[in-house]
């Protein structure tokens, strides 16, 4: 069970497209508002994590490229994404109006291929077996994600009361979009390093 927290932690605390987003919210709106993402994302994995189990149960044993194809799926819309905030001048006044807080974060972190890597690599073995250890799983899931997509808004809201000029949500945007871009990319070479001879 530590091992499996510790794992799981350890993998969701890394900079990546759905933690940059979390950190943007808590830069542009701080935690009051944006505290409610932390459950969404959770939703989120768990919905993702869900279907990711289910599949690779059947998809693994005949048609091992079914999993690429929703890899590379995955990292076109982190492109798409990355230039829609790119483009994006400035934040909008409320949260509640922001594109990437509400429906855009929950689809993106769907997108997530931490998800897969959670199935692939930390899901005990009976995760996809049993009930109860999918209810075991699920719940250890959502009790490490909560508080780590937390801990990110609270990290950014740490620049929300600070006189920042040179703090613009142009260059917030610009920033996160960097990251996506990056992110993706890693993901589409390790895509094509995977399937070439």
């Amino acid at each position: 069970m530590f091992g499996t927290v510790s794992a799981l932690v350890l993998l969701l605390v890394v900079p990546g497209p759905t933690n940059t987003l979390l950190l943007r919210a808590g830069v542009l709106f701080g935690f009051a508002a944006s505290w409610r993402l932390a459950f969404i994302e959770c939703l989120a994995y768990l919905l993702q994590v869900s279907v990711w189990g289910a599949a690779l149960l059947y998809l693994s044993a005949w048609s091992p490229w079914a999993v690429k194809a929703t890899q590379l799926a995955a990292a076109c819309y982190l492109l798409y994404l990355s230039y829609k905030l790119w483009l994006r001048k400035n934040s909008v006044v409320s949260p509640a109006r922001d594109r990437f807080s509400g429906p855009y974060f929950f689809l993106l972190t769907v997108m997530n291929p931490k998800g897969l890597l959670i199935v692939s690599f930390i899901a005990p073995l009976d995760t996809f077996v049993t009930l109860h250890g999918y209810a075991a799983f699920m719940t250890t899931l959502a009790l490490v994600i909560v508080p780590v997509g937390s801990v990110w808004i609270l990290f950014g809201s740490r620049f929300a009361g600070i006189q920042k000029t040179w703090l613009t949500p142009l260059k917030i945007n610009r920033a996160t979009a960097v990251a996506i871009v990056c992110f993706a990319m890693l993901m589409i070479g390790r895509l094509a390093g995977s399937i070439s001879p």
